[in-house]
């Protein structure tokens, strides 16, 4: 079976519990929705939002990635002392979650309307306000000065932030997939040292995840459900989409 997913620090984390017998496919997270069109009895690690144009794939009931405090994929950074907000420059493994939310937690919380700039210059200039994609928040250490994304959308909708979600255009290999894995959470809070022992990071930062990782989930219960419904509900009432439609969960 082929695993399609993002290469960040929460997605290593989540392989070391996966059994033998699943080949992972790395690819940026803007684009591994679309490699279901020709793998149809594969899985997908898709940021929740791609669900928008992508309604008839089926959804773990099981299994996702959530976040609900510091730890992120995702975190702002600001000019110090400047109090406006025309541009956001966007950095790394950008998805369609960063560019949504982000113009919405702008218009909720500061009523302010952001150009937002995808950025692929070598270099980040001081005068810029930037949202930063993926490891390199963590590799630079960068995330102590930064904003969590999902601290601040799961304090918008107070439910977790369903940053990624499992998904098949095949229920019965969704349904496969999920009894591969029983109690992801616990299983991971039992061997979290060993695994952030291995990466290339700081031991402030190791200490930082291993600290937090009580506020990751890659459980899906009720709770995370219902927070995924109210992420889209989010999106048609900013007029983003213009008809509601209900995700497919696998159960």
């Amino acid at each position: 079976m082929k695993l399609f997913a993002p290469q960040n620090i929460f997605t290593s984390i989540f392989q070391t519990i996966l059994p033998e017998g699943i080949e992972i496919i790395n690819k940026p997270s803007s684009l591994i929705a679309k490699e279901l069109e020709n793998n149809t009895d594969s899985i997908a690690l898709i940021p929740s939002l791609d669900l928008i144009k992508n309604q008839n794939l089926i959804v773990s009931s099981k299994l996702g990635l959530s976040f609900d405090g510091l730890l992120s994929q995702s975190f702002f950074y600001f000019v110090k002392g400047k109090n406006s907000f025309d541009e956001i420059f966007l950095r790394g493994d950008v998805s369609m979650n960063e560019l949504l939310l982000t113009k919405i937690l702008f218009q909720e919380r500061y009523s302010s309307e952001v150009e937002l700039v995808l950025d692929t210059s070598a270099g980040i200039e001081k005068d810029r306000n930037y949202i930063i994609c993926g490891d390199q928040n963590y590799i630079t250490e960068g995330f102590e000065k930064g904003i969590s994304l999902a601290d601040e959308i799961s304090d918008m909708l107070e439910l977790p932030y369903v940053n990624y979600v499992f998904t098949s255009p095949d229920r019965e290999a969704i349904k496969y997939f999920e009894s591969l894995i029983e109690s992801a959470d616990q299983k991971i809070e039992e061997r979290i040292d060993n695994c952030v022992a291995i990466m290339n990071l700081s031991p402030q930062t190791r200490s930082f995840i291993i600290s937090n990782i009580g506020s990751i989930y890659f459980d899906v219960l009720q709770n995370e459900k219902d927070a995924l419904n109210e992420l889209i509900k989010l999106v048609y009432y900013h007029g983003i989409i213009d008809d509601m439609f209900d995700v497919k969960f696998s159960s």
